[in-house]
């Protein structure tokens, strides 16, 4: 997991690309953060294993980017309301999980860093998973744009 250095945000931003060879959730907060999942392919499998990991950690936002955005914000809805009817004892945090998709990188990232607040629970770090595996240094050069005053287009 890296750490992202910025002055647009006081939170804390790190990034990972998602890996199933490594443990890649040891490293997540257990609480008070937000989930940006940026994905342009449909795995489904992995988008199912980062959500449930995340709530499981107590995730207060989850913030589906790229293509992929309305499916993972489906399924963050679908899993949270699962948890929430099923007749078994499912865990879900005491605070409501926000979710949000968009499926156009600047606009999705730039909400996620800046617009993820939830009135139940502090949101003071970002972790940024890419399933695409070749999102880092977009993510980055798209920070470094927001520092100078960058915004993206409606």
């Amino acid at each position: 997991m890296k750490k992202i250095e910025t002055n647009i945000t006081d939170r804390t931003i790190k990034f990972v690309e998602f890996d199933t060879a490594k443990n890649w959730i040891s490293d997540f907060p257990t609480d008070n953060w937000c989930l940006i999942l940026i994905a342009d392919e449909k795995k489904t499998n992995y988008f199912d294993e980062i959500i449930r990991k995340s709530i499981d950690r107590n995730v207060g936002y989850i913030c589906g980017v790229g293509k992929q955005a309305d499916l993972i914000h489906d399924m963050a809805d679908e899993e949270i309301g699962f948890r929430d009817v099923d007749i078994d004892d499912h865990y879900l945090p005491e605070h409501v999980i926000m979710t949000v998709a968009d499926e156009d990188f600047e606009n999705g990232i730039w909400f996620g860093l800046n617009l993820t607040f939830n009135s139940e629970t502090d949101i003071n770090e970002i972790v940024i998973v890419d399933v695409t595996k070749k999102a880092f240094e977009k993510t980055t050069e798209l920070i470094k744009k927001l520092e100078s005053g960058y915004l993206p287009a409606d």
